[in-house]
């Protein structure tokens, strides 16, 4: 195993510890195959001396030669790798590093090839948490990220206005915190992507559902706690507290996070269902229902309100039979006095729609809704954007 302080004679056999979004391209590919099986590697303990470690685009172009990176589930580009110090960095197409000069605690990396390690979904979603823009955006980021914002307001009607340089700031490090959470729901959650091994995109993929969750909230929890109290730290523990676990998909990750995140970050600040849990008093009734035991998706108990996501795949898909127990479900829980709210992916794929459904729970929560600024108006229709999964009728 690489320790600091080693050498080695030919950078041909260079280390690549791959982290962030190529990570979790990497965790659904592995997933889909051997991931289940394969022990966490305890002996790593801190990224290698630059010597032993890819660090430049040629180590890169050498690995990829050497190593059939999509076989793997490395398919992205640029790939994301950490590297032992800012000497060692740098950007380019083929590769984009990051310094991390800690320990890492256990659990951080799984070894996938004699040369390639990639971040187990704790140490991921922990990297993810712990990213923030302190130092603003490279020109190209900035100008995209402005494009899109002219955009929004152009589609929503608003009058044109130049985006400060601090607003694209704060969207960008919003964005992260959001993507930190989505991918901790992820990786909580009893759903998996499935990426397609032929094409180049984790994009591209399918869904397999009831399946076990990669992480539960008071393992990560646990994790988290090993590192202390940083900034960082901080927002990790943040990210936990804001995600859910156990969502049984990817559309569920998108309404539960878009319906109760903060208004000043895009959201609608309602307040936090509980997801997938038992309906309680069913038994009070049992000639009025259709059966024993009914797992609501998002439910708020004390008011007796429920969101219920029908997806292509797992309802309309599987056939009439599907389509009439779903019925018989909403119709048990009418009887027993709940309000059921039925959605579709074509119900809450624009800004229109989810709004219509963010106004219905409140109006049933009994609560008023924030209206938001312009500027936050503008973030909503981002963060849909950033949250709606790309692959349509099939996100289950």
């Amino acid at each position: 195993m690489p320790t600091r302080g080693a050498t080695a004679a030919d950078k041909p056999n260079a280390y690549a510890f791959v982290y962030g979004e190529s990570a979790v391209e990497a965790i659904w590919s592995l997933a889909a195959h051997a991931w289940r099986g394969v022990e966490d590697d305890e002996n790593v303990w801190l990224v290698p001396d630059a010597s032993l470690c890819v660090t430049t685009q040629r180590d890169v172009k050498l690995l990829a030669k050497q190593v059939d990176l999509c076989k793997l589930g490395i398919r992205r580009r640029p790939i994301e790798l950490l590297v032992p110090s800012k000497s060692s960095s740098s950007r380019g197409k083929l590769a984009r590093f990051h310094v991390w000069t800690d320990f890492f605690p256990e659990r951080s990396f799984v070894r996938v090839h004699q040369r390639v390690f990639v971040s187990t979904p704790y140490f991921t979603a922990l990297q993810l948490a712990m990213a923030r823009r302190t130092d603003g955006l490279t020109r190209a980021e900035a100008e995209a990220s402005a494009r899109e914002e002219t955009r929004i307001r152009n589609e929503l009607g608003m009058a044109e206005q130049t985006a400060s340089a601090e607003d694209l700031v704060r969207w960008a490090n919003i964005a992260r915190f959001v993507r930190a959470t989505q991918v901790l729901c992820d990786f909580m959650g009893t759903y998996r992507f499935v990426a397609d091994e032929d094409k180049s995109s984790a994009a591209d993929s399918s869904i397999v559902y009831g399946t076990k969750p990669m992480v539960t909230s008071q393992t990560f929890d646990t994790y988290v706690q090993e590192l202390g109290s940083s900034k960082g730290v901080m927002r990790a523990r943040e990210v936990a507290k804001t995600a859910y676990a156990r969502l049984a998909s990817p559309m569920e990750t998108m309404l539960a996070l878009m319906l109760t995140l903060s208004v000043s970050m895009g959201g609608f600040g309602l307040p936090r269902p509980e997801v997938n849990v038992a309906v309680p008093g069913l038994g009070e009734a049992p000639l009025l229902v259709s059966q024993e035991t009914i797992i609501a998706d998002l439910c708020w108990s004390d008011q007796k309100l429920i969101v219920e996501y029908y997806g292509w795949d797992e309802h309309f898909g599987a056939g009439s039979r599907k389509v009439g127990d779903d019925m018989a479900r909403a119709n048990s829980l009418c009887a027993l006095g709940w309000n059921v709210l039925q959605v579709t992916y074509e119900h809450v794929r624009t800004l229109a729609g989810v709004s219509l459904l963010a106004r219905q729970v409140a109006h049933l929560l009994g609560v008023s809704l924030r209206e938001p600024t312009e500027l936050e108006l503008v973030w909503r229709s981002r963060l849909l954007a950033l949250l709606l999964p790309n692959i349509g009728r099939a996100a289950g």
